[in-house]
């Protein structure tokens, strides 16, 4: 019995096959092992550089000292004025003062001092400031502008030289306002310059910010927000409060942060669904090829191979090669491509100088997980195949059901339809893959090519509905002689529900600038189309917002709907607005008008909102996410390409003696492959419409879930050419891979029909 087993060790037929089998259908097993070895360096290199930035990211916080908070002060404050809130809530105050000033570009600069003990910048080239006039501005800024050290700045019509490029750990994300939906990367920067330069800004342009630091760095996040919370108490009983953010709620500081873990649950999740996909279809390969060996297999059972030994085999191919993807995808991702993923963050992020960090997660994430998930997969489908005895692997009855009793076609239908039709029927589960390969592969795509004309539709609706040329916010209440300039108030209340900041509008009730009428009913409000769509929000409903630094809560009920896309907001007349707020019945806070008003000062202007800040959210995410559209594209039209040609490769090969036997019949090469390439034409068009609306719903979905995380609301869009675009995608797919399956037609000999005939 030993020697048995030893010459069976020693001689196993099926692994020598393995060679063979490779050699054999070495295209088939290339492209698998491209794709996947393609699919796994993304990853890799994706997950090493998001690790390696995020851990920068991470560590920033305890190396440059970043912030537990910021507050503003309508006032400077007293020298000793904080020292009882230190003492009670064990926190240390940095007075961190700035100021906003124009470029001659039309950016924003906002100054600061050079800060040694708080919120420390970062040098990445060149010096900080020592001299008058030097400025050191932030990395991403002067890229996008082209700007570089020694270059001369123009700033509210003084001349810098750029002395240095810097990063601010405060500023990770270049937001100008918290309330912001995105940063902008192209019109705001902030600066640093010398103690002279800064105290030459005239006191009425400064911002009277300060910084607290926990004493405690080791706080959790609930007891930094109740901390902050007793701060902010505290600080509004005792002087005005401008503005109160903690750091958890601090765009510019946390976006960052938040951006990079949801990328990487994202990109984890697609490598995932990938490895499922592939070892389905290495599982249908292996089934097809257990087919094809049946007699073979029936005969090694019946002389004493387990199942388990033949399952091992079946399963070694696609194990070696998807490991040796693996193992060079790893290994190319960790070099090439970690780089190339790098430079797209930076691209869109203010960070710190980075170092790579080898970490054994995106090894385990990108290697270990996925070659269990395509044994697991393989296991469970080859295991099944495998159950049947050696009497029906010899006899070729490979099936574990009884036969059902062939469908009855139509003798009206032309032969060659019946034909294609038997060929789907008898290839159902190769066809059910395809569909839900191409229902993946459209989802990928059309986030791929959707983005574009989404941005650009935003830009179109922003525009259109943009209440005025200019919209002057002011901070004290000033006349111009401008007739055509209309007075309107507006504040920041919360949602109480969801947290999120709300721009409340008091306009007058025959507003010249917008076409909707004010409601008059007490309470009575006009909601923002975004805001309804993003909240689920009705007409007729209520909706509840509260003040940002009290518990104080207003209650509104929703008249109509507003066509404003630019931001979440409620409006109100005036008059409501004023006695809502207690405010003055002269009160207002700013100007609609179509020109620039000259004669306010510019020392009484907060800001001015242009065209440009209307839409910096849909220029910003399109400078920062145009280099990855593409790359989702490019990666669905490989999968198409994959799914079609794997899937039509089994399916002639399954049908291989039916083609032999139909050359010996007379047919040519031509007509065979429009017998069975146009039977899986028929299912790849179908799939490519009937998955259409299915990606569109799923998509909507996706997005709506996106828009949440974010500030603000873009409504969902698809331009009707992206459909198009799909489908024409899909066919000219399909048509480059049918070339190839047609070749292998002509190859198939006619003697493969008198191959294992009983």
């Amino acid at each position: 019995m030993s020697d048995i087993k030893t010459s069976k060790n020693i001689k196993n037929p099926l692994g020598k096959r393995l060679w063979r089998e490779l050699t054999q259908d070495f295209g088939k097993y290339m492209v698998i092992f491209v794709f996947i070895f393609a699919t796994i360096t993304m990853v890799s290199g994706f997950l090493v550089s998001d690790i390696s930035l995020k851990t920068t990211y991470d560590q920033s916080f305890e190396k440059y000292n970043i912030e537990d908070g910021h507050f503003s002060l309508y006032m400077p404050a007293e020298e000793d004025f904080f020292l009882g809130m230190e003492r009670l809530y064990k926190v240390k105050v940095y007075e961190n003062f700035y100021v906003d000033k124009e470029a001659d570009n039309g950016s924003t600069v906002r100054f600061y001092k050079m800060r040694s003990d708080v919120n420390r910048a970062d040098l990445l080239d060149g010096a900080f400031p020592s001299r008058i006039s030097d400025i050191a501005i932030d990395r991403l800024y002067a890229e996008n502008n082209d700007l570089s050290i020694g270059d001369a700045f123009k700033v509210d019509g003084r001349t810098y030289h750029i002395c240095g490029i810097v990063a601010l750990s405060d500023y990770s994300a270049l937001f100008k306002n918290n309330t912001d939906m995105m940063f902008d990367a192209k019109q705001f920067t902030v600066a640093l310059v010398t103690d002279n330069d800064f105290e030459a800004f005239p006191l009425a342009d400064r911002h009277y910010c300060y910084s607290w630091v926990n004493n405690d760095r080791t706080l959790s996040e609930d007891q930094c927000k109740e901390k902050a919370e007793d701060i902010m108490e505290w600080l509004a009983d005792r002087a005005i409060l401008t503005d109160f953010l903690k750091r958890a709620d601090n765009q510019a500081i946390m976006f960052t942060g938040t951006d990079m873990g949801s990328d990487k649950a994202m990109i984890i999740a697609l490598l995932y669904v990938v490895m499922v996909v592939m070892a389905f279809i290495f599982a249908v390969t292996a089934t097809n090829t257990i087919e094809q060996d049946a007699a073979v297999i029936g005969t090694l059972r019946a002389s004493g191979y387990t199942r388990g030994e033949l399952l091992r085999h079946y399963m070694a191919l696609p194990i070696i090669i998807a490991m040796i993807a693996a193992v060079l995808g790893n290994l190319l991702g960790y070099t090439v491509m970690k780089d190339y993923f790098a430079r797209l963050y930076l691209h869109s992020y203010s960070l710190t100088k980075y170092i790579t960090a080898w970490s054994s997660e995106a090894f385990w994430l990108t290697t270990v997980v996925p070659i269990a998930i395509l044994i697991a997969v393989n296991a469970a489908v080859i295991s099944r195949k495998l159950r049947l005895s050696p009497l029906q692997f010899l006899r070729r009855d490979l099936s574990a059901k009884k036969k059902k009793k062939v469908m009855h076609l139509s003798g009206k239908l032309p032969f060659l339809s019946r034909f294609r039709l038997r060929v789907i029927f008898q290839n159902i589960p190769s066809f059910v893959m395809l569909f839900f390969g191409i229902l993946f592969a459209n989802l990928i795509l059309l986030f791929g090519i959707m983005m574009s004309p989404l941005l650009a539709e935003y830009k179109e609706q922003v525009l259109d509905s943009k209440i005025s040329n200019y919209q002057y916010i002011l901070r004290a209440p000033v006349s111009t002689s401008d007739a055509k300039a209309e007075k309107y108030c507006v504040g920041e209340l919360l949602d109480k529900d969801y947290g999120e900041e709300i721009t409340v509008y008091g306009v007058k009730k025959d507003s010249d600038y917008l076409k909707d009428e004010m409601p008059t009913g007490k309470n009575e409000v006009l909601v923002s189309e975004g805001y309804i769509a993003k909240y689920h929000l009705a007409v007729g409903g209520e909706v509840t917002l509260k003040e940002k630094y009290s518990s104080k809560e207003y209650t509104f009920r929703i008249a109509d709907t507003i066509h404003y896309p630019a931001s979440l907001t409620v409006f109100m007349s005036d008059t409501q607005f004023r006695d809502l707020f207690d405010k003055d019945d002269d009160y207002f806070t700013g100007y609609f008008t179509d020109r620039r008003l000259d004669d306010i000062d510019d020392a009484y202007v907060a800001s001015v909102i242009t065209e440009h800040d209307l839409i910096v959210v849909a220029d910003q995410l399109d400078d920062s996410m145009g280099l990855v559209f593409p790359i989702m594209g490019g990666f669905a039209i490989i999968l198409y390409m994959v799914m079609i040609f794997m899937l039509s490769k089994l399916i002639l090969e399954k049908n291989a003696n039916a083609i032999s036997m139909t050359k010996i019949l007379g047919y040519n090469g031509r007509e065979i492959g429009r017998l069975y390439l146009s039977a899986t034409a028929w299912v790849v068009l179908l799939s490519l419409f009937v998955t259409l609306p299915i990606v569109s719903v799923l998509m909507e979905w996706i997005y709506g879930v996106f828009m949440l995380e974010m500030h603000g609301w873009m409504d969902f869009f698809v331009a009707p050419v992206t459909y198009a675009k799909m489908l024409a995608i899909g066919v000219v797919s399909y048509f480059a891979v049918s070339l190839l399956q047609y070749i292998r037609i002509r190859k198939i000999p006619m003697n493969e029909a008198l191959k294992n005939n009983e």
